[in-house]
């Protein structure tokens, strides 16, 4: 039992982040170019891939030329204090971010940690230790490329967190997820807790104005997250809550879901990947974390201080909070093709739009949806991330983006996920505690682009469908077997209809 004011209730809105941006906020600057979003497979996308190849390499020769050279220009170029003011345009932001996302980060930048650079065996470590980490990589996109730009990770790019330092046995496995769509994502989770909060703040004034003691069912975009009980005191039990911890707070980010905001989760994966030390993680990570040195500016101990400041972070998160929504679209080739030569047949037309449409039932006869909750609307498609001022998605983000629907009031987000935790059996339990998440629970995790992400389950264990739904234990093993007990032949439309879920294609230059 909790003991709450009602007072500190009232505003839970503001603490989750969840409310609209007030008029006198900080906005960004008057005058600025928008951001060029050409269509993914269109000339202007083409000329766009080779200009941003063009100067992947170009910046490659200045680092090899002066190590450590992009790294100081991302710090003088880009101060914290006029990011948070507007004053440098979200387009210039956003493309020096990607720069920042993409940079293969050296010794002078501060990879690894206390000798890495001069280790015999080399600095790398795939199996983390502790909660320190690796680094095990030296760039993003080495682990998120799967798919395309930005996606997700091979099973040779497995990690095993809170280990010893060698034993694979003594850490979680865990594959890397596909980063798209994770503005909105976290846009989604405010407004849920939000929700969330507000049915709390409800309850419990309810039970004190009657004297009795009241619960509600908490429900927030059609998922339900168990029962919050109040006593005519103000007290309140969280033991009936499902799904979310104790503050009400959704946390969509990590297998696990233990991050509210994706700037947390990836502060924790830029020290625990590389060894990359952001001014955020400093301010708030615990000794485990970042290292126990004694300077506290560089408590990794290899001696780079100010590794990655909080204007080139907050770059790398306006990049990120911008990246495109999935499709969902069964593939559907009905151009009639001239024969390749003379005396050849034509090419056949190809659709898969019956099998789509019967998968699609069958996602919901089977229960899949019950977890994997195909759509969720966005109210408002305002994201706020810290260190810039509030972004308007619908507006800015890569092309396919948001789009506002007159019917839902809002914005259709085809997720494939309730953003809430499940218990997936003993068969899947973690073997350490994450951020006091049992071990036995795992965020539902998001569909949309699955065909672009194998492999699949948060080992990596699974390269297929089947494979994917036969390893879902606890709550998904009603789904697992009712799956199980299809024939053969019937089971085809649904691996169609998850293969429909995918990213569009666009043009990219190595």
């Amino acid at each position: 039992m909790t003991s709450l004011r009602t007072t500190a209730l009232l505003g839970a809105c503001l603490l989750v982040g969840g409310c609209a941006p007030g008029n006198d906020g900080p906005r960004w600057r008057a005058g600025c170019a928008p951001l060029a979003r050409p269509a993914p497979l269109s000339l202007e996308a083409a000329r766009e891939a080779l200009r941003l190849a063009e100067r992947r390499h170009e910046l490659r020769f200045r680092e090899a030329a002066a190590p450590g050279s992009f790294l100081r220009e991302m710090h003088s170029a880009l101060d914290a204090k006029r990011i948070a003011a507007g004053e440098i345009c979200l387009a210039e932001l956003a493309d020096r971010g990607q720069l920042l996302f993409e940079h293969e980060y050296n010794f002078p930048d501060g990879l690894g940690g206390g000798r890495s650079a001069t280790a015999p065996a080399g600095p790398f470590r795939r199996v983390h230790q502790g909660l320190f980490g690796g680094p095990e990589t030296i760039s993003c996109p080495s682990c998120h490329w799967v798919g395309g730009p930005n996606g997700a990770g091979a099973e040779t790019d497995n990690v095993f967190l809170q280990g010893d330092g060698e034993r694979t046995r003594s850490g979680d496995e865990r594959n890397p997820p596909a980063l798209i769509g994770l503005g909105v994502v976290q846009a989604l989770a405010r407004e849920m807790s939000r929700d969330l909060h507000k049915e709390r703040d409800d309850v419990v004034g309810e039970a004190v104005r009657a004297g009795a003691a009241r619960e509600a069912h908490l429900m927030t975009k059609g998922v339900d997250f168990g029962v919050l009980r109040a006593t005519p005191k103000g007290e309140i039990d969280v033991s009936g809550i499902r799904g979310v911890d104790a503050d009400l707070v959704v946390k969509p980010f990590g297998w696990k879901g233990t991050a509210a905001d994706f700037a947390d989760f990836a502060s924790e994966a830029l020290q625990q990947h590389m060894g990359i030390q952001s001014e955020r993680l400093l301010a708030t990570g615990s000794r485990e974390l970042i290292g126990d040195g004694n300077d506290p500016a560089d408590p990794d101990g290899d001696g780079v201080r100010g590794e990655l400041g909080r204007g080139p972070f907050a770059a790398m998160m306006a990049h990120l909070a911008l990246l495109e929504l999935p499709i969902v679209e069964p593939l559907i080739q009905n151009r009639q093709l001239p024969p390749a030569a003379q005396k050849l047949l034509p090419p056949t037309t190809t659709s898969f739009a019956d099998d789509f449409q019967r998968g699609r039932e069958q996602f919901r006869t089977l229960g899949c949806a019950g977890c994997h909750v195909p759509m969720l609307v966005l109210e408002s498609p305002v994201v706020v991330v810290e260190g810039m001022p509030p972004i308007d998605l619908s507006r800015e983000m890569r092309r396919p983006a948001l789009t506002y629907d007159p019917a839902l009031h809002g914005y259709p987000v085809w997720l494939f996920s309730d953003l809430k935790r499940h218990d997936m059996g003993t068969g899947n339990a973690a073997q350490h505690v994450q951020r006091g998440v049992a071990l036995n629970e795992y965020l539902t995790p998001r569909l949309w682009g699955v065909a672009d992400s194998a492999p699949y389950l948060h080992d990596g264990r699974a390269p297929s469908f089947d494979y994917a739904i036969a390893g879902h234990d606890g709550e998904g093993a009603a789904a697992r077997a009712a799956f199980a007990a299809l024939p053969y032949n019937d089971k085809g439309p649904l691996r169609v209809y998850l293969m429909s879920l995918r990213r569009l294609p666009r043009v990219v230059v190595p």
